[in-house]
C-alpha cells in the first residue's frame, strides 16, 4: 500500500519530470520526461527510498541534464545539434543522478547514525572529538590531574601551544 509521501513524489516527480522534457524537446519531450519521473517515484516508493530522498536525487538529476544539454546548445547553432543535445543531457543526467545518489546515501546513513546514538544515550560521534572511556578533557585539550586541576604538561603529551602558562 503506498503512502501519501510516496503519492506526492510520484506527483512531483512526474511533475519535474514533464517541464524538463518540456524545456529539452517540447512536448514530447514533456511527455517522455513525465512518464520517466512517474516511473522513477513509482520504482521508489515500492522499494521504500524515503520522498524527500528521492525528489532530492531526482531534481538533482534532471539539472544536470538541463545543464548538459545547456552546454552543447550554446556551442552549436540553433537547430544543428539536437542529437548532440539530447545525449550530453543524459550523459550528465546520468551523472548527477550518481553524485547526488551517492551524496544523499551518505547523508541520510549519517542523520540515521547520528539519532540511533542520540536514542540509546550515547554521546553522537565525530571525527576528532573521539576520547576514551572515562577520559575528561579540558578547554584547552589537557586531560586535568587526579585533584582535578589542569596539568598542560603531561609527561605523555606535549604541551598546549596556545596556553600562556607554557611560553
Amino acid at each position: 500500500m503506498m503512502r501519501p509521501s510516496d503519492l506526492l513524489s510520484i506527483s512531483v516527480n512526474t511533475l519535474f519530470g514533464a517541464v524538463t522534457g518540456w524545456l529539452l524537446l517540447g512536448a514530447v519531450g514533456g511527455a517522455v520526461g513525465a512518464v520517466l519521473g512517474a516511473g522513477f517515484g513509482y520504482g521508489a516508493a515500492r522499494f521504500n527510498v524515503r520522498p524527500a530522498i528521492v525528489m532530492t536525487v531526482f531534481v538533482g538529476a534532471m539539472t544536470g541534464g538541463l545543464i548538459g544539454s545547456s552546454i552543447v546548445s550554446t556551442i552549436c547553432l540553433p537547430n544543428t545539434c539536437t542529437g548532440l543535445e539530447v545525449i550530453a543531457g543524459i550523459v550528465t543526467a546520468i551523472a548527477a543522478f550518481v553524485g547526488v545518489g551517492i551524496v544523499a546515501a551518505l547523508v541520510s546513513r549519517s542523520f540515521d547514525e547520528y539519532n540511533e546514538r542520540v536514542d540509546a544515550g550515547l554521546p553522537p560521534t565525530g571525527v576528532g572529538c573521539e576520547v576514551p572511556d572515562g577520559s575528561q578533557f579540558t578547554a584547552d585539550g589537557s586531560q586535568p590531574d587526579e585533584d582535578g586541576e589542569d596539568d598542560p604538561t603531561t609527561p605523555d603529551r606535549p604541551p598546549f601551544r596556545g596556553d600562556k602558562r607554557t611560553q
